[in-house]
């Protein structure tokens, strides 16, 4: 299942050793993975893509098998979900920044003109600030 996923199988033991996943096993001890335990491993690596502890996932894996109501399954979800809207509008950010840059050096280049971004950027506010005063 390791190599289907694109993970190393080290860490799907780790997820075993952890509690993450209880694959089913044979006679002779041969894990045996469902179409189930492939669907929660994908889930654990998206999870762990956006950030999401192995500690939380854990917690949330206990609470998915126990029969406890849903509050705090769903406080995870959201809690992780508003992680997750916060770290898109910092790369939102750091992407419009670049688009200016990229914007600035590509019509430096164009009109072979400064390319330090700092003194434009200078001289831009500098205009402002004179127009504003008067």
């Amino acid at each position: 299942m390791a190599t289907n996923l694109g993970i190393k199988e080290h860490t799907l033991r780790y997820y075993e050793q952890i509690g993450l996943i209880v694959p089913k096993r044979d006679e002779n001890n041969v894990r045996l993975y469902s179409k189930e335990d492939q669907d929660w491993v994908e889930f654990v690596m998206h999870m762990k893509e956006t950030g999401m502890t192995l500690e939380k996932l854990k917690r949330y894996i206990d609470l998915w098998h126990s029969d406890d109501d849903m509050e705090e399954l769903l406080a995870i979800l959201d809690e992780h979900k508003q992680n997750v809207k916060n770290q898109i509008s910092v790369y939102q950010a750091n992407l419009e920044l670049l688009d200016k840059k990229i914007t600035f050096y590509e019509y430096s280049k164009q009109n072979g003109t400064d390319k330090n971004l700092f003194k434009k950027f200078v001289d831009d506010n500098q205009g402002k600030n004179k127009s504003e005063k008067i």
